[in-house]
């Protein structure tokens, strides 16, 4: 995997808080921006996957859950056959002071700098944004 780039958070709530708002799939469109809605295709956990509306344009998104393990680690990932691959992680560490959030954008495949680069590279630029909101949901 290539990794397009990290961002991280301190957040003063205890992971079991953190992750509720993560696991709460209809709750993205509150804290995650452009996401006009999300939702919850199966039982939450790995091999499930949750479709996504962008706020801007029609096409939605399926992201398979690649990974689930309360409260620590959500993975997501889109694939598009063998030549391409883009994956979004959340990592919940608690801390003294909280939970520090840390949020990856990664790629790879053979064709992922033309099929995935740029959605990659977007949704790392949101980042930030996307993890200030998410403290804000905490409140």
């Amino acid at each position: 995997m290539e990794l397009i780039g990290r961002s991280e958070l301190q957040i003063a709530a205890s992971p079991e808080r953190v992750w509720a708002v993560l696991a709460d799939i209809a709750g993205w469109r509150t804290w995650m921006p452009g996401v006009r809605w999300a939702v919850l295709e199966g039982e939450f956990g790995a091999g499930a996957y949750v479709t996504v509306i962008p706020s801007r344009g029609r096409r939605q998104t399926a992201f398979r859950i690649d990974a689930a393990a309360p409260p620590l680690i959500l993975a997501l990932g889109f694939t598009i056959g063998p030549v391409a691959t883009l994956r979004r992680t959340w990592l919940v560490e608690p801390n003294g002071a909280g939970t520090r959030v840390f949020y990856t954008v990664e790629i790879d495949g053979p064709l992922r700098r033309f099929l995935v680069a740029g959605i990659a590279a977007t949704l790392h630029a949101a980042a930030p944004a996307m993890l200030e909101a998410l403290r804000s949901a905490l409140g």
